[in-house]
């Protein structure tokens, strides 16, 4: 029953702030498009469809710390944005280091998501995963990310269901994050290798741009999981402990916001960041290509 009274709360506050943090990468995004300084196909347009969609769960945080339970769309909007919201940033970060692969990699080349095919049509493979998954799976089963995408639409899909699964999709995406920080390691290492081979002795910036992003990504991982399993009285699903007549507790703002938000915002800041880092990157190379020769086909690094 509607109150015909509202007030800004904390909790509207706190939505406010992170509503104009993301809106001023959106700014520069927007700008950086528009000044030609990014293309539209680089890995900051799922960053800005990342941003754009924490914008408009911030917006419904905004609406719901005003109006309470008095508009429960609101609050329904907030919490399926927010899981969208997560999913697409740990795609940002695996994307990000895909493209330092693509760039910076000898072969211009990413083990991570091969392009080895003789005539590579994406909208035809979209299409594959989309009609026929999961056994689209099969077709493309040697490339990594068609797995690290699978398992993470399963575990958005069981976080969205409800607490019921909630334990088990906040898991699924805290393995996904230590594979990335296996994949960051590894190419870490395997760079440090190339620069003693060359006689040098600095790791790229970028790489460690991207393992410093890891660190919030595994709070709110962590965070996750916690809420799910351990912290069961700090969970979104539990209204009596964490909610008034108004929206969230004050408490419960706190926790959410320092542990879930913040550090979403953190590392979308910070991938934001590698535009400074990689100014000097090689030019992305377009992968395999297919050459003809008197013994058969064979590929060629671009």
């Amino acid at each position: 029953m509607a109150s015909g009274l509202h007030k800004f709360t904390k909790e509207a506050a706190a939505a406010l702030i992170f509503f104009i943090g993301y809106a001023c990468i959106f700014a520069w995004l927007l700008f950086a498009y528009l000044t030609r300084r990014i293309k539209w196909k680089s890995r900051y347009t799922l960053l800005l469809f990342h941003v754009t969609i924490r914008i408009a769960s911030q917006a419904c945080g905004i609406a719901f710390g005003i109006f309470g339970f008095d508009n429960l769309g609101v609050f329904l909007a907030y919490l399926i944005l927010g899981a969208e919201g997560y999913f697409t940033l740990v795609l940002c970060a695996y994307r990000f280091l895909i493209s330092w692969h693509q760039h910076n990699l000898p072969s211009k080349e990413s083990w991570l998501e091969p392009r080895n095919t003789k005539e590579r049509n994406k909208t035809l493979e979209v299409l594959i995963i989309l009609l026929l998954w999961p056994l689209a799976i099969y077709r493309y089963r040697k490339n990594f990310m068609v797995w690290v995408h699978s398992v993470l639409v399963i575990a958005n899909t069981a976080i969205i269901s409800g607490a019921s699964y909630l334990a088990a999709g906040q898991s699924i995406f805290l393995a996904c994050n230590f594979v990335l920080l296996f994949s960051i390691v590894q190419t870490i290492r395997k760079d440090k290798r190339e620069l003693m081979t060359k006689g040098e002795g600095k790791i790229h910036p970028t790489l460690i741009l991207l393992l410093v992003t890891w660190f919030p990504l595994i709070v709110r991982g962590i965070f996750g999981v916690l809420q799910s399993v351990v912290w069961e009285h700090l969970t979104l699903f539990r209204l009596a402990e964490n909610y008034e007549s108004t929206g969230m507790s004050e408490k419960f703002t706190a926790i959410e916001y320092c542990l879930g938000v913040l550090p979403e915002w953190l590392a979308a800041a910070l991938l934001l960041c590698s535009y400074g880092t990689s100014k000097d990157d090689p030019t992305k190379g377009d992968g395999p290509v297919l050459m003809s020769t008197k013994e058969g086909d064979r590929f060629e690094s671009a």
